[in-house]
């Protein structure tokens, strides 16, 4: 009792012996240490509180006065067909894109995971898409695509299809921004897969080698299981990325033909620029903001129960 007595007495006569003026500096020394990210957050939130706000009025570049109309803008995209539209397209590009990268940047990865001769030079040449501008990529395959003087037309003369207007006719044009699409990004995917695999512990499979499992068995077994974060991760950067498609589109059909390549964040570009209607196409960002949120979150909370479970495996 006279111990713990003691101790709080000195205890109290350590206080009482710093000084006022430095007991305040340690007070204030943790909110110094947040304030960068405490701007960088204010940074971040006003512009977005503000677009929120330009969403409900009906703000327009070409005059200084605008007023409030709460949500005239929303309801009016339920009946903007051109918006359904470009909303529709916007999905059904991200969904078909998705569906061809994930397997074939699988695919690529597994085989560049091989051990073999010059396979450091593959894995460098996957890169080259990724460090191309994405307005750079775009402008490139309008030159290939060219109707006439188009590499891929001269490469298809030889078949008897010469002068195929690929950004011209709206299925091709279609198409065609898919495959430049699945072209620039699939190296991505079989890049962040091929970390993935190299990471997977090798003992289950050297197990699995022992005992005469067939690669189906151990594909879908054991290296689909172990890479479900992986894929995860790579859904979540790639749905993010291609529902705000612009540089290449912009670069190739501007949007066109008959609207056929339109995505949200072409229509948005027409509504400011064509329209000068700042703020019904802040409500079209809004609305595609909502969808991205909504597909990270829901991803994010796959990808950490994937990860307790990933971590867990490797744990036993």
């Amino acid at each position: 009792m006279s111990v713990s007595v003691a101790s709080s007495h000195e205890l109290g006569t350590v206080r009482a012996k710093v000084p006022p003026r430095t007991r305040r500096q340690q007070n204030w020394f943790p909110f110094l240490l947040s304030a960068p990210a405490l701007l960088a957050l204010i940074g971040v939130l006003y512009p977005f509180f503000t677009a929120i706000y330009y969403s409900l009025t009906d703000y327009r570049l070409i005059r200084q006065i605008y007023n409030f109309i709460g949500f005239q803008n929303y309801l009016q995209l339920l009946r903007d067909s051109a918006f359904l539209h470009a909303l529709g397209n916007t999905l059904l590009l991200a969904g078909v894109a998705l569906i061809i990268e994930l397997p074939l940047g699988f695919g690529i990865a597994l085989l560049l995971s091989r051990p073999a001769r010059g396979i450091g030079i593959l894995r460098s040449l996957l890169l080259l898409p990724l460090m191309l501008p994405p307005v750079i990529t775009g402008f490139m395959w309008k030159a290939m695509l060219a109707p006439d003087s188009g590499l891929v037309n001269m490469l298809l003369s030889p078949f008897g299809l010469k002068n195929i207007a690929w950004l011209s006719e709206p299925l091709l044009a279609w198409l065609s921004i898919l495959f430049i699409e699945v072209w620039v990004s699939t190296p991505f995917v079989a890049l962040i897969l091929l970390s993935g695999i190299q990471a997977l512990p090798k003992e289950p499979f050297e197990a699995a080698d022992v005992d005469g499992a067939p690669f189906g068995f151990i594909f879908r077994k054991l290296m689909l299981p172990m890479l479900k974060p992986f894929i995860i991760l790579v859904l979540m950067f790639r749905i993010v990325d291609v529902l705000k498609l612009f540089d290449v589109i912009f670069a190739t059909t501007g949007g066109g033909p008959l609207q056929a390549t339109e995505t949200l964040s072409i229509s948005v570009y027409k509504e400011v620029f064509q329209y000068y209607n700042l703020g019904y196409a802040i409500a079209k960002i809004m609305v595609l903001f909502v969808i991205n949120y909504v597909a990270s979150f829901f991803l994010a909370s796959r990808w950490r129960k994937a990860s307790t479970f990933d971590t867990g495996v490797a744990a036993r």
